[in-house]
């Protein structure tokens, strides 16, 4: 008779990829719920049923062995494969998902959020929505902390993720009114280069990609930004152009926040050029069926629907720039 097969518990690998997180077994410990004792236990079993060593117990913070790393990318892959084919029963089943983790960007998640997981509730039992900056949400997506995100960064680099452009989120320049005379207003053209003489500029900080964007306008008009405040906030940015303290670069979704920033601003065109950014979603390629595809059309109804129409009179001509897309431009 053969012998039965002892294969790997969920629970142990569960451990690994907890402790290979964590900088002492303690921590990892605390992380699960159960006691150190508990970790160096299972551990040790796990290592024995494998026959290597996974962690190398005397560093600190810990580290996995090479045996450990080879484990640790197999369990990640497991765990992705049961999230997916709970996902795929249930939306086989005609039921709603469990859980939908959903990541957004704060320029976006500030103006749309609400909206957004108000339309989602149909589609999952439990919604969870992730705000922040591109790059932890980056890390967070290809860590399967998250399901899915909507940022402004394509990540074309990763091919085991799908990418499907939502929108176009043009730039626009900001300036208090009292610093626009009332009888010489100069074209669009010239305005640019009068601020940048006059007045200091107000720059998203250029660790963000918002100010790295920034940069990049300023590099495409050619002009060197009088840049004398840097900030992580559009709230604070906006605040600081309305008491006539600079002027600023900002996408159109950042004035949809709070539109009472916008009384005695100034909304304009930053020409000449095409300065806009392009939020996408990104899912991880074949998961979810549909679903992707009708977060996208969602995001796309709320932006051009009721987002759009709440931008004031002044800059009524920015429905012609802010729209939902299909595909991104050329590089």
């Amino acid at each position: 008779m053969l012998k039965a097969e002892k294969f790997i518990e969920f629970s142990a690998l569960r451990i690994l990829l907890t402790v290979a997180d964590a900088e002492t077994l303690t921590q990892a410990g605390e992380k699960l719920g159960i006691t150190q004792s508990a970790v160096s236990q299972a551990l040790k079993q796990l290592e024995n049923q494998l026959g290597a060593e996974l962690v190398v117990r005397r560093s600190r913070p810990l580290k996995l062995t090479p045996s450990g790393r080879v484990l640790r990318r197999y369990a990640r892959q497991l765990f992705a494969d049961m999230q997916r084919m709970q996902a795929d029963v249930q939306m086989a089943s005609g039921h709603s998902l469990g859980k939908l983790r959903l990541g957004m960007i704060d320029s976006f998640a500030d103006a749309a959020g609400q909206q957004i997981l108000e339309r989602l509730m149909p589609f999952a039992d439990q919604l969870t929505l992730r705000t922040g900056l591109v790059a932890p949400l980056k890390e967070a997506l290809l860590e399967r902390d998250i399901d899915m995100l909507l940022t402004s960064d394509p990540m074309q680099d990763h091919p085991e993720l799908t990418m499907q452009p939502v929108l176009r989120d043009p730039f626009v320049l900001l300036v208090a009114e009292q610093h626009l005379s009332q009888t010489h207003l100069p074209q669009a053209g010239e305005i640019i280069a009068e601020l940048v003489q006059s007045l200091p500029f107000i720059s998203y900080n250029r660790q963000l990609r918002l100010g790295s964007l920034t940069q990049l306008i300023a590099r495409r008009l050619g002009v060197e930004l009088p840049v004398r405040y840097e900030l992580d906030s559009t709230t604070t940015l906006l605040r600081f152009v309305q008491q006539g303290h600079g002027w600023a670069f900002a996408p159109v979704t950042c004035l949809l926040q709070n539109a009472t920033l916008l009384q005695g601003v100034r909304v304009l065109p930053i020409t000449p050029g095409n300065h806009a950014r392009y939020i996408c979603l990104l899912s991880r390629r074949g998961e979810f069926g549909e679903l992707p595809q009708q977060v996208v059309e969602i995001c796309q109804q709320i932006y051009t629907r009721q987002l759009i129409p709440q931008l004031p009179d002044s800059a009524r001509w920015l429905q012609q720039q802010a729209y939902a897309i299909d595909k991104l431009p050329p590089l």
